[in-house]
This record gives C-alpha cells, sequence and structure tokens, in this order.
C-alpha cells in the first residue's frame, strides 16, 4: 500500500512553523502516510499501535517516538481502547542551531535529510520515558499548547525553548536506558565493531535475526563474530537477542493490550512454547505469572 505524502506548507494556517495536535478517544485511525517534517508523539494515556519502517509496536503511556521526514507511518488506536497522543511537528529549521548540540542518536536522520533528501541513518526512532520524567514531559507539552493558543507576545520563542527542552529531556532518557541495558546485562558499552550490531537487534527484534545476520553487520566470520561478542557483551548472540525480546514482551505484558501469543510472535518468538521457557529461564516466572505480579499491584 503507497503512503500518502503531507507537505509541512499544507498543514499551516499562518506563519508560524509548528503544529501542535492533541488527539483524544477510541477513534485514532490513520492511513499510512510520510511527510518533509519532523513529527514527534507522546502517548499520554492508553494504548494505540503505530506502524513505522515495516514494524508494528504496541505502545502505551510514556511512549515517545520521532518520526523523521520521508518515513512511511501511521498510528492507530487498538480496538475499543481509550487513548490519548499529543503530536508536534516542525522543520528542522524551526530549531536552527539548537538541533546541533543533541546526540547524533537522536538527530543523524537531520545531517542526511538536509545533505541527500533522505533519512536512511535514522537510528531512534521509539523511547518509553521513565515514570518520574513523564509528568515533567506532560508539563512542556501542556505548556507548548497553551503557547501555541494563547499566542502572547514571544509565544514563538517561549515554543522554541520548550521544544529544546523536551528535546534535551529525550537525550538524557536515551543515554539512561542505554546505560542500564548495559548494566543489566554486565556488559562494557559495545566495541565500534558491534553498535551497529547491536542498535540492529533492537531495532529488528520482531523478526528472525541468525548469528550470520549479525556476523554480515560486523563485517566478521560467524565464528569469530560469535567469539568476540560473547567476550565483549559477556552473553552469546542468541542469549543477547533473548534478552532484548523478552524486556519488550515485559513492556508488552504491562500494557495488557494483547494476548500472549500475541505479544511471542510481535517480540519474534515463532513458537509459544519457546517463549515461555525463555521467558520463564530469563525472569524466573512464566509470562502469566508475571501479568499476574504486575497488574495486581
Amino acid at each position: 500500500m503507497s503512503a500518502h505524502l503531507l507537505y509541512f506548507k499544507d498543514q499551516l494556517t499562518d506563519d508560524f512553523q509548528f503544529k501542535f495536535i492533541r488527539h483524544k478517544g477510541q477513534k485514532i485511525r490513520q492511513q499510512l502516510h510520510m511527510h518533509d517534517y519532523i513529527q514527534i508523539a507522546y502517548v499520554v494515556r492508553g494504548v494505540c499501535v503505530h506502524h513505522f519502517c515495516d514494524k508494528t509496536l504496541t505502545v502505551g503511556k510514556g511512549d515517545l517516538f520521532i518520526i523523521p521526514p520521508w518515513q512511511a507511518h501511521c498510528i492507530n488506536a487498538v480496538d475499543d481502547k481509550d487513548c490519548e497522543l499529543v503530536l508536534l511537528d516542525f522543520m528542522p529549521a524551526f530549531l536552527g542551531d539548537h538541533l546541533k548540540p543533541f546526540s547524533r542518536s537522536l538527530f543523524q536522520h537531520v545531517v542526511q535529510y538536509e545533505k541527500s533528501g533522505t533519512s536512511s541513518e535514522w537510528l531512534q526512532p521509539w523511547l518509553h520515558i521513565s515514570q518520574d520524567k513523564q509528568l515533567l514531559v506532560e508539563q512542556l507539552l501542556q505548556d507548548i499548547q497553551e503557547e501555541v493558543a494563547e499566542r502572547e507576545e514571544g509565544y514563538e520563542f517561549s515554543v522554541q525553548i520548550n521544544v529544546v527542552k523536551l528535546l534535551i529531556l529525550i537525550d538524557r532518557e536515551f543515554r539512561r536506558t542505554e546505560r542500564q541495558r548495559q548494566a543489566a546485562s554486565g556488559q562494557r558499552p559495545p566495541n565500534p565493531q558491534f553498535q551497529d550490531v547491536i542498535r540492529y537487534i533492537h531495532e529488528n527484534y520482531g523478526q528472525d535475526i541468525p548469528l550470520e545476520q549479525g556476523a554480515y553487520i560486523a563485517n566478521m566470520t560467524p565464528a569469530y563474530f560469535s567469539h568476540l561478542f560473547k567476550k565483549t557483551t559477556g552473553q552469546t548472540f542468541v542469549e543477547y537477542l533473548h534478552e532484548v525480546r523478552i524486556e519488550r514482551a515485559k513492556e508488552l505484558i504491562r500494557l495488557n493490550a494483547h494476548t500472549m501469543t500475541q505479544i511471542c510472535f510481535q517480540v519474534g518468538f515463532r513458537h509459544l512454547s519457546h517463549f515461555i521457557r525463555t521467558f520463564k529461564k530469563r525472569t524466573g516466572m512464566t509470562p502469566t505469572d508475571y501479568k499476574k505480579s504486575v497488574l495486581n499491584n
């Protein structure tokens, strides 16, 4: 299915190069589309489904994703579940030089977009904001909404400042998540040889990823790759892949939006029995027991 193309100039009603949208209710339905601007989306409450780069993510409160230019995606409510979603739309030029200090893990797509009109090197489309930071994110979004609505003198600069604050928070949350992931697995930060491999795993865990694919990305023979990956991370390639899949499964279980079978396939397992065994091996409990423990608290 082809994606509908949206241009930022067609979304504006005046000269202010920024748009704030808040969706509420059970009828969030988007057709597959792409646009020539950046979009930041944040789930305030409820559950929805985000289709992005041929992947499907079930996202809930605290999830934030950044859609770069020219990437096909759509956001839809899940069945009859209520959802509230905030969208911020702007061109890279809206923030000018304020984009430069940020990590390339967040904004490499801007550099690529400006140079060649593509965003193929985009790295970090999805992030879960920690619970202690969600209130701060939602307050920034509320401040932006009020500034756009009231349009008092200087509102343009105020909106720009608050978007920069939001991007700083996103960048720090991304770094914090990376540190926690490394600490949880007892690994040192990955060697440059493995950065692309680990990134590929986190972005494609729902697909089959054989060891040979990791070796190809790292430009190594499979045997040497397998040896060096475990030496670097403290885990085999399969163990690391399973860890990523089980952590995502735990997030989906906490959202309580899908059956265990649906979660099993969404995170990359092809057999429910294998998913249950792996989950219990890594967490000490079955997925059903884990669900009872988190939903009854």
